[in-house]
């Protein structure tokens, strides 16, 4: 039986939705506003720690907001410069808009999660090792069809493989919990 994480997610389904938009700021205020879904958290000036894309560890400088609905983690992606990733990759090939499903997904099984995707014809797009220890992955069809295939089929480009270790499963659990308990005024949640 598969392991549920305590922010309402069984190991290996889909916790997260991924969006790349021009304006963080602005896709936070209009999430809050129009569809009742805060508080976020939001990073700015981030720069992937010990990211790898597609051979580059130049890695772009971003903006990322995460904000919990029930059990489902939106997170909004803003690129500020021209650094060739994962990010640009889908910008130049299909605009903004959604861009990856996030996959929860337990350590001890991260390692064979990742071989079964490399057999079903992935490869990786984009890593890092985030503080912490704990590792993401995007990965995607290796050919052009198959990444055109994937995007016509489930509706995005990329899967991030997530591996939800202790102190992860419970940022993502102090996160949910910060929604549940929203005020429907704070925009921005301090993190801790």
């Amino acid at each position: 039986m598969a392991r549920t994480f305590s922010f309402g997610v069984a190991a290996g389904q889909i916790f997260q939705l991924g969006y790349i938009v021009p304006d963080a700021e602005a896709a936070m205020r209009a999430c809050a506003e129009t569809l009742r879904i805060g508080p976020f958290t939001s990073n700015s000036g981030f720069k992937a720690p010990d990211g790898w894309y597609r051979g580059s560890t130049e890695m772009p400088k971003l903006t990322i907001a995460h904000a919990y609905n029930g059990s489902l983690f939106i997170e909004y992606i803003q690129q500020h410069d021209d650094t060739p990733s994962v990010y640009k990759e889908h910008i130049d090939r299909f605009g903004y808009g959604l861009h990856h499903y996030g996959l929860a997904i337990a350590p001890e099984d991260y390692d064979r999660t990742i071989e079964s995707y490399y057999n079903m014809g992935f490869e990786n797009v984009f890593t890092d090792t985030l503080p912490g220890g704990v590792r993401i992955r995007y990965i995607g069809p290796k050919t052009e069809q198959g990444i055109e295939k994937l995007r016509n089929e489930i509706g995005v480009g990329y899967l991030e493989c997530v591996e939800v270790k202790e102190n992860e499963e419970a940022m993502f659990s102090g996160m949910r919990d910060a929604a549940l308990n929203w005020d429907g005024k704070t925009l921005l949640r301090q993190r801790g």
